[in-house]
């Protein structure tokens, strides 16, 4: 009878042992620090907004959360070294929305944006259109009207073919149904005295990065791309106001993985994000860095807002024939 029970109990455990070494390498995560790799370099807006959350992270996940700055090739330093790491919620980043449109740009960029699946939307931005405050351009509409007149003489300053400086301008030229000349810049500091002087017409700016032009009154702005008005432009229409509703666009800095990531890992790496956004501190720094919270509260949520802005830009760069030329 002992031999029979020791039997039956030794055949249960080995059966449970699969489900019992399932959960318990669940329970586990995080048994090590995480890595958020950031595709810029640090003090940019993407690596001080990856701090405020990993500071918090590290202490409701009670693991250190590092910060990794990874910048170069357009973020694909950062996109492949996530990719080739395990899925296994150790290795993350935190990126902007050229992840999700930098493979239609870029024919070589060696990944899909579904090899990444998005944890949290952790902050957005609004962009303004700006030109100097020596411009003749006093409102929208009259730029609007002297690009008709003139196509492709009217420029606006970019960092790059496809980037967050690039798209939305091609997204509202495309709406108005007029051809605007890009000018490119190694950085968006390089490219502002140039647009306070006139010597290119126009760009496209987050709060921290022509603020302070326009309270100084050397920059001028013309129209945001929030769907309506923003609080840290509070006296610019937004596209969608002026009739240009197609036009808007939501900078994000979301917290991705890779696809194959556990859906247990990224729950849980979810809720954290999401407490810490309850964190008053986590909102008053996200604040000074002219970020707002994103309404996504849930990882479904945050992949359907990717999805749509993948298939919104994939039209954008088709239409506009956007893609990088290979070196």
């Amino acid at each position: 009878m002992k031999r029979r029970t020791f039997i039956y109990s030794t055949t249960a455990l080995i059966a449970c042992m699969p489900l019992c070494s399932a959960a318990l390498a669940q329970e586990a995560f995080p048994s090590k620090p995480i890595r958020f790799v950031i595709p810029s370099a640090p003090g940019s807006v993407s690596d001080a907004v990856a701090r405020v959350y990993s500071e918090r992270m590290s202490k409701i996940l009670k693991q250190p959360v590092m910060i990794e700055n990874m910048p170069g090739a357009g973020t694909l330093l950062t996109v492949r070294n996530v990719l080739k790491s395990p899925a296994d919620g150790y290795s993350l980043t935190v990126s902007a929305n050229t992840i999700v449109t930098l493979p239609y740009v870029d024919k070589s960029a060696g990944y899909n944006p579904g090899d990444f699946t998005g944890i949290s939307n952790l902050a957005k931005s609004p962009m303004a259109l700006v030109v100097s405050s020596q411009s003749p351009f006093k409102t929208l509409a009259e730029l609007v009207a002297a690009a008709k007149k003139a196509p492709g003489t009217l420029t606006f300053a970019s960092v790059g073919v496809g980037t967050t400086s690039h798209l939305p301008v091609e997204l509202f030229a495309q709406s108005a149904g007029i051809k605007l000349l890009l000018i490119p810049y190694k950085g968006i500091p390089l490219a502002i005295p140039d647009v306070v002087a006139e010597r290119v017409t126009l760009m496209m700016g987050t709060s921290p990065s022509v603020g302070e032009m326009i309270k100084a009154g050397k920059m001028r702005a013309l129209a945001v791309t929030s769907p309506t008005r923003s609080p840290w432009f509070p006296n610019t229409p937004s596209f969608a106001e002026l009739g240009y509703e197609e036009a808007t666009y939501e900078l994000f800095l979301g917290l991705m993985g890779p696809a194959k990531m556990p859906p247990a890992v990224r729950k849980m790496l979810a809720d954290a994000a999401e407490e810490a956004k309850r964190d008053p501190e986590v909102r008053k720094r996200l604040e000074a860095l002219g970020q707002e919270l994103p309404t996504q509260a849930t990882p479904e949520q945050f992949n359907t807002f990717l999805h749509r802005e993948e298939e919104k830009m994939k039209k954008v760069v088709k239409e506009a024939n956007i893609q990088v030329t290979p070196n």
